[in-house]
């Protein structure tokens, strides 16, 4: 199972990881970490949107917020977090962040499909 302690000594480099989430039971929730020169982003890489079977162009919501911590979403539906040099125990709470918004983000995308 890929870590992204993977990560710590190398300048660039990605791991996917799998979270122990899933969209709908079934459907895993997967973050993908990718490190440039110190700076990390984690994502989902769009698999709230693909989960719900979601196409044309829609909007989605800038941040997905979770008490004291948000998520970015972009035009596109892609979850993501930036993080700068971060301890261990921050990227792993980023990457549990993404999941979250990424489940979040799936669950309203069906909540718009029912009322249409």
């Amino acid at each position: 199972m890929a870590s992204t302690a993977e990560l710590a000594s190398v300048e660039r480099g990605e791991v996917q990881l799998e979270t122990g989430l899933t969209y709908d039971g079934l459907t895993p929730v997967p973050v993908r970490v990718t490190k440039r020169d110190g700076r990390y982003k984690v994502t989902d890489d769009g698999g709230a949107v693909s989960a719900a079977g979601m196409t044309g162009r829609l909007a989605y919501p800038e941040q997905i917020a979770f008490g004291e911590h948000s998520v970015n979403v972009t035009r596109k539906g892609i979850v993501w977090l930036p993080a700068v040099s971060p301890s261990d125990a921050w990227l792993a709470t980023v990457c549990a962040l993404v999941a979250r918004g990424s489940v979040t983000l799936y669950e309203r995308l069906l909540e718009l499909e029912e009322r249409a």
